[in-house]
């Protein structure tokens, strides 16, 4: 029988809630779902009711939607949702569970499989895999460029709709095109109504520059260290467009690389059932 949604939920995680969005029967297999930046956890809305037999916590990561935002002292940083990911694990008391992670959350994904590969049973990867490595003599620089953003998005407010509509439109329109209905539907978690106009509920800190990022040796560390099946979906239509980089099937030689045509959003558009093929194909064997 097709899992159902069936709660909302609550967690701590360092310090600030996580809200979260409960799936299936605690029977099923265990899965954590892990949307991208600045989405939300309606983000996998459309391919869940197509699984079966999976228990899936789908997570508004920290500063998007319904969670709180990190302290003032803190930040963004792509490493800090490592340790979130294990707190819900923990309050779940899941001591092997499977990752389904889009864009920012794919990358998460791969570093929390990294990080404790013995709790990670399985992980799909939608069109993204692994943070852009930097050369070490850019960390100066992109310190810099970090305190900077940081300091000038601390004082800037989200942008103000008229209306629910204009949201969504605005979304459609974005960094990463939508089609309306699902940017609607990420809208339904993501916008709120305060004195009359509608804004995207997310961190503006989302938007700065990460303190430090990762080297390609140190990409390289996280991701020889994966040992899970571990599959890529890839967009034709998206973001990773052209040939994977040589470096994911060196690091990871098990990992399966899936193409599939359709955008970046591909499990919230059109391609969301065959997505939810594939993962329950892959989850389930």
């Amino acid at each position: 029988m097709s899992i159902k949604f069936v709660k909302e939920r609550l967690f701590k995680a360092n310090g600030i809630q996580l809200a979260a969005k409960e799936w299936g029967d605690p029977s099923g297999m265990p899965v954590i779902a892990l949307h991208g930046w600045l989405d939300n956890a309606n983000s996998f809305d459309q391919m869940l009711p197509y699984l079966t037999d999976m228990h899936v916590i789908a997570i508004d990561m920290a500063g998007h939607s319904q969670s709180g935002d990190r302290s003032e002292d803190s930040g963004y940083d792509i490493w800090q949702d490592i340790g979130d990911v294990l707190a819900v694990s923990e309050q779940m008391n899941w001591d092997r569970f499977a990752l389904l992670g889009h864009s920012r959350g794919a990358i998460v994904s791969a570093l929390v499989a990294g990080t404790f590969p013995k709790l990670v049973s399985h992980c799909i990867l939608i069109d993204s895999y692994f943070p852009i490595p930097n050369k070490p003599a850019n960390a100066a620089g992109q310190l810099a460029k970090a305190i900077t953003d940081r300091k000038r998005f601390q004082t800037i407010k989200p942008s103000a709709f008229n209306s629910f509509d204009d949201a969504v439109k605005a979304r459609v329109n974005g960094f990463v095109p939508l089609q309306k209905q699902a940017a609607t539907i990420l809208a339904e978690r993501g916008v709120v109504e305060v004195d009359g106009k509608f804004s995207w509920r997310n961190d503006q800190r989302l938007k700065s520059s990460s303190m430090l990022t990762f080297t390609k040796e140190q990409c390289e560390s996280f991701f020889t260290a994966i040992k899970c099946p571990i599959m890529l979906i890839q967009a034709e239509s998206g973001l990773l467009q052209g040939p994977i980089q040589p470096q994911l099937k060196q690091w990871v030689p098990h990992i399966e690389v899936l193409s599939m045509a359709g955008s970046h959003h591909l499990h919230l558009e059109g391609q969301a059932q065959q997505v939810a093929e594939k993962t329950q194909q892959f989850f389930m064997g």
